[in-house]
């Protein structure tokens, strides 16, 4: 029987704390969940062994995988030897708290790391408009600024309507409103799309994910000390190789993109 509530407890854990894809999946999930406590209770009762249970599918936060950062918005050193890079979208509450908690991280790594920012629009109605501001941003080099005027001014405000989200990205300093419209409504809608595609192709079903210089963090949204067991590790193995002769600023090309394995399976939140 204890077998049996661990296994209830891991299945629960493995789809918080995120945002799902679709509600659907998860009420599917469950219902799947349920069938495997109640078969588990009639094989106990008759005296049976509960069977092995697979894992669910999904990547090896032990493996590095080759999670492209091209052409993607970027807030930290283009040369640092840790690369965070998170899926995410702005009506996602945990995807918050995840960038929230990359402040805790830059104030302890510093320059060692960067954070690339890859949307992964869940909910299209609430989080597309945001999704194309912070694409139009960066195009204009304010993407750090935009994205945390789009936190502060649209996420709390749970006002995600095209002109709050205008409003926010007009907030930032710099910002050139008619050439933010254009590319909101031009190039950057199909860049969304794009990245959409890209990142199911990584088996991404829900956000936030993290990975740290290729490797998965498991299990939704991590604080700093969630993180902390593998950017310490990143960060002494990437020091070691720079030190061999890895070139910083190829650290990252040479052992994430080009060691990376292909990033096939589903990441389960």
């Amino acid at each position: 029987m204890r077998s049996m509530f661990a296994f209830v407890a891991a299945a629960a854990a493995a789809v918080m704390p995120g945002c799902r894809q679709d509600n659907e999946d998860l009420r599917r999930e469950m219902a799947s969940i349920r069938q495997d406590v109640q078969n588990l209770r009639a094989q106990i009762g008759r005296g049976q062994a509960p069977p092995a249970r697979m894992p669910p599918p999904g990547h090896d936060p032990a493996k590095v995988y080759a999670v492209g950062v091209d052409g993607v918005p970027a807030v930290g050193p283009a040369a640092a030897p840790l690369t965070v890079v998170i899926a995410y979208e702005y009506a996602c509450p945990w995807c918050n708290r995840q960038n929230q908690a990359f402040t805790a991280v830059r104030a302890a790594y510093g320059d060692d790391v960067r954070f690339v920012y890859r949307p992964f629009v869940v909910h299209e109605d609430a989080a597309g408009d945001a999704a194309l501001a912070a694409c139009a941003a960066d195009r204009q080099g304010r993407f750090s600024e935009v994205n945390d005027a789009l936190w502060s001014n649209v996420f709390a405000r749970h006002a995600f309507d095209r002109a709050s989200v205008e409003n926010a990205a007009a907030s930032v300093a710099g910002i050139d409103l008619a050439r933010l419209r254009a590319d909101m409504d031009g190039d950057c809608k199909a860049w969304v799309t794009r990245e959409r595609s890209a990142l199911l192709d990584l088996g991404v079903n829900g956000t936030p994910q993290v990975w740290i210089n290729g490797r998965p963090v498991p299990g939704g949204y991590k604080p700093l000390e969630g993180l902390r067991p593998m950017l310490d590790e990143e960060l002494g193995r990437a020091r070691e190789r720079i030190a061999a002769g890895t070139p910083r600023d190829a650290y990252y090309k040479e052992w994430v993109v080009k060691k990376g394995l292909p990033n096939l399976g589903v990441i389960t939140n």
